[in-house]
C-alpha cells in the first residue's frame, strides 16, 4: 500500500515566497479580466406580452418599452385594455 503525499498548507508569511513565477503571472491576468459584481448589474430585459381584458388581443413588448408606444393602455396592475376598447369603454 502507497503511503499518502503530504499535505502542505500554506501560511500568510511564507505563502508569497513558495509560489512559482508562474503562479504570480495567473494572478496578474486574472486580476486584469472583467470582473462581474452585484454593484455593475446590467438591465433585465424581458419580453411581456400585455393581452386586451375586453377583446383578448395580444401585444409582445419588452420590459423597457412603454405599452401605450404599443397600442395598450394601462387601467391597473397588469391590466390593459387595447385602444379601440380603451375608446369604447372611456378609458381613452
Amino acid at each position: 500500500m502507497s503511503a499518502r503525499p503530504q499535505v502542505q498548507y500554506l501560511t500568510s508569511t511564507s505563502s508569497a515566497s513558495s509560489y512559482s513565477s508562474s503562479d504570480s503571472d495567473l494572478s496578474l491576468t486574472s486580476s486584469s479580466s472583467v470582473r462581474h459584481s452585484m454593484d455593475s448589474t446590467q438591465p433585465i430585459v424581458s419580453v411581456e406580452v400585455l393581452r386586451c381584458l375586453r377583446c383578448a388581443r395580444a401585444e409582445e413588448i419588452t420590459s423597457t418599452d412603454d405599452p401605450s408606444s404599443s397600442g395598450m393602455v394601462q387601467i391597473g396592475t397588469n391590466i390593459y385594455y387595447c385602444n379601440r376598447c380603451a375608446k369604447m369603454t372611456g378609458y381613452k
